[in-house]
């Protein structure tokens, strides 16, 4: 009896031993879970923007202040946000009930969207750094694309002649001083389709690539007024800024500015405006007023430029962008236009300041 009392207390501390080695091994891979999970809970925004620099790098917000104010803006409505994948399920008349409990934090969310495009990350390397699927990544980036889109295209961006004159810098008063836009188109690269019909429609022979193309419009004080939807690469100047709408929105004596590749005199004449472009002679000289003008009119055609280099500035533009997002791309392609409105002015001599529209 004594034999059998001493080998049941073996048996006992042996499973008793073994059963706390699982145990304890299964707390600590508890902990590691936990410790995982709230380094994921931290905001990942507060991990790696610590100065206005970081910002400016992560966000293309010029500093934490300016892109706290526009979070500040848009935050009371994120909270009704859907999924878009979500969204197109139900239907544009389906009633909106709730969506699943979030991965991240919203504000994560809107920051994992501006690395996206700001910095141009990949959904592999975002998927990681904020411990999700890249399946999630991707209903982020849409969502917020999409949801982005429909706020910042409520703003007010086309400026009424009073304030494009307000704000025109004196310097071009003499002889610009009825421009109320500047033109300019550019291309974002964009993978090769398959179809052969969509593929020539969507080639570039000044790119030699298969393109989106933009048009753009911009106040002779810096700020972006006119943003048109993306195009196949292959449309002209001329025929891309009859469908953009922009014909509808001049008024009667208005200017237009653009480069001599615009075709769009006769268009703008029929609509009461009329086309700025540098001056042409075949003489070796221009005259004193000539050059002045045409000066004057090289120093506005830079700020077109300047708002495209910072839209292109956006490194999501870097690559080619796949088939897969061109869905998207559109939205995207606004957003970042729109958003370099809060970057603050052209950096121009005696140039008007470049205003950041109130988000409703």
């Amino acid at each position: 009896m004594n034999l059998f009392a001493s080998n049941h207390t073996k048996l006992s501390s042996v499973f008793t031993s073994g059963a706390l080695d699982v145990a304890l091994a299964r707390v600590e891979e508890l902990e590691a879970q936990v410790r995982r999970l709230m380094l994921v809970q931290e905001f990942q925004l507060c991990r790696y923007c610590a100065s206005d620099g970081d910002f400016r790098y992560y966000t293309r917000f010029p500093s934490e202040r300016i892109f706290r104010k526009f979070w500040q803006a848009i935050e009371p409505s994120t909270s009704v946000l859907v999924y878009w994948s979500k969204a197109q399920r139900m239907g544009a008349t389906a009633e909106t009930g709730p969506s699943p409990p979030r991965k991240l934090p919203l504000i994560d969310e809107f920051f994992l969207y501006c690395l996206h495009t700001a910095v141009g990350l990949k959904e592999k390397v975002l998927a990681d750094m904020f411990g999700v699927s890249t399946s999630t990544v991707s209903r982020i980036v849409i969502t917020w694309a999409n949801y982005l889109y429909q706020i910042l295209g409520s703003l007010p961006l086309w400026l009424s002649q009073e304030e494009v004159r307000r704000r025109l810098p004196e310097k071009f008063r003499e002889f610009c001083s009825d421009v109320r836009v500047i033109l300019d188109c550019t291309e974002l690269r964009c993978e090769t389709p398959s179809a052969l019909t969509l593929h020539s429609c969507t080639y570039s022979a000044y790119k030699s690539h298969t393109t989106f193309k933009g048009l753009i419009g911009v106040s002779p004080s810096g700020a972006v007024t006119f943003v048109s939807k993306l195009y196949s690469g292959g449309i002209s100047d001329k025929e891309i800024t009859r469908r953009s709408g922009i014909l509808n929105i001049l008024e009667n004596g208005e200017a237009v500015m653009a480069d001599k590749g615009f075709l769009i005199e006769n268009m703008l004449n029929n609509v009461g405006a009329r086309l700025i472009i540098p001056p042409f002679k075949h003489k070796a000289q221009f005259s004193r007023q000539e050059t002045e003008q045409t000066q004057a009119i090289a120093r506005l055609r830079i700020l077109v430029e300047r708002v495209i280099r910072r839209v292109k500035e956006f490194h999501i533009f870097d690559t080619v962008i796949p088939l897969t997002v061109a869905g998207s791309i559109n939205q995207i392609w606004t957003n970042c236009c729109v958003l370099v409105n809060f970057q603050g002015p052209m950096e121009l001599e005696h140039s008007a300041e470049v205003v950041a529209p109130s988000v409703p």
